[in-house]
């Protein structure tokens, strides 16, 4: 149990992890040079109460497991997602049929939505286009005969599990 007047530990290990990559950057950027790391100190200290400041810590819970599953599982679904678009693009006997679709992410409208919809934008063929009415997203799609409202939310849930932000 945390002592009277302590900071929670979600928020003391964010702005030691947060404090420590500031320092890191300004010793790749200006060199280990003892006395730079005075300097250096004192930048990566506000740095960290700017970044706690302007972006609290969120109560998430990464799971390594399911972090390290979902980046593992990225590039072959790139690799097949971009295989899947060339052969539209290329092969005369297949023709992409595009189209917007409506999808309503589980996640709340916020950063852990935010990130999953940046993520998802990196897989070839569909495209999170904006927010639509009544909290759905819309979706670019290359090929909107496949079940890709299915898929985005197969994707949601394995993100949300890896991030820790599923409950």
């Amino acid at each position: 149990m945390a002592a009277a007047g302590a900071p929670p530990r979600g928020p003391t290990l964010a702005a030691a992890a947060r404090g420590a990559a500031f320092l890191g950057l300004w010793v790749v950027l200006a060199g280990p040079a003892p006395d730079g790391l005075v300097v250096g100190l004192l930048a990566a200290g506000f740095a960290t109460w700017a970044s706690l400041r302007l972006m609290p810590p969120l109560p998430w819970r990464p799971r390594p497991g399911a972090l390290l599953l979902l980046v593992l599982r990225f590039p072959w679904q790139a690799l097949r997602a971009g295989t899947e678009v060339a052969l539209l693009a290329l092969d005369p006997r297949r023709r992409p049929h595009p189209g917007m679709l409506a999808w309503t992410p589980r996640l709340k409208a916020g950063r852990a939505q935010d990130a999953f919809l940046a993520y998802a934008s990196l897989l070839p063929g569909t495209l999170p286009a904006g927010p639509l009415d009544g909290g759905a997203i819309a979706i670019h799609a290359l090929d909107s005969r496949t079940p890709v409202g299915e898929a985005m939310t197969q994707e949601e849930a394995r993100f949300a599990q890896a991030i820790g932000a599923d409950g």
